[in-house]
């Protein structure tokens, strides 16, 4: 949408290495529009942008904020950038969009690629307990729990959700200040 965008991804290590050495240099270097992915990366660069923004309020659009792990992403703009920015969350495709998007398959665009669709699949679950989770310092489940519950989900489609009967196999015990 945007060809002409300066286009920074900050999961690039001598980028990030860059933004975390001089951010307001790395800010004074991006050409108008910019876009800066994974900002989540680098949540100090908000306040540099925040002080551009307030400089110059009345333009619009001069940077595309965009990332992929969405509790860190809206801490940092929570924090700095509240009344400053526009928030749109992106969803998968849906079957009206797209033809290929399925329930097997799911609706991102690289699952719907023919060559990535059985790896994005048989990968999604083992990517998302290692990388993003711990990066969040959330604690999950082992792969092999997932896996299970995972299954008991799978065999209990289109029923009434009983908990009770989710976390029986998986040996979970609710404390009380949980319960409900």
């Amino acid at each position: 949408m945007f060809p002409k965008a300066d286009y920074r991804l900050l999961e690039d290590p001598d980028e990030l290495a860059r933004v975390r050495n001089d951010p307001r240099g790395f800010v004074a270097s991006l050409r108008r529009p910019a876009i800066i992915d994974e900002i989540q990366n680098a949540p100090d660069l908000f306040n540099y942008l925040r002080t551009l923004v307030d400089a110059h309020p009345q333009a619009k659009g001069r940077f595309l904020l965009t990332g992929s792990q969405e509790a860190p992403l809206m801490q940092g703009v929570t924090e700095s950038m509240a009344g400053r920015v526009a928030i749109f969350q992106l969803l998968p495709f849906s079957h009206e969009e797209n033809a290929k998007v399925s329930l097997l398959l799911g609706g991102f665009p690289e699952a719907l690629a023919p060559t990535w669709a059985g790896l994005a699949v048989v990968s999604f679950v083992p990517a998302n307990l290692s990388g993003a989770g711990r990066a969040r310092g959330e604690r999950h489940p082992g792969l092999a729990d997932l896996s299970t519950f995972l299954a008991l989900l799978a065999t209990r489609h289109g029923q009434i959700l009983n908990k009770t009967e989710l976390a029986a196999p998986l040996d979970f015990r609710c404390p009380p200040w949980a319960s409900g």
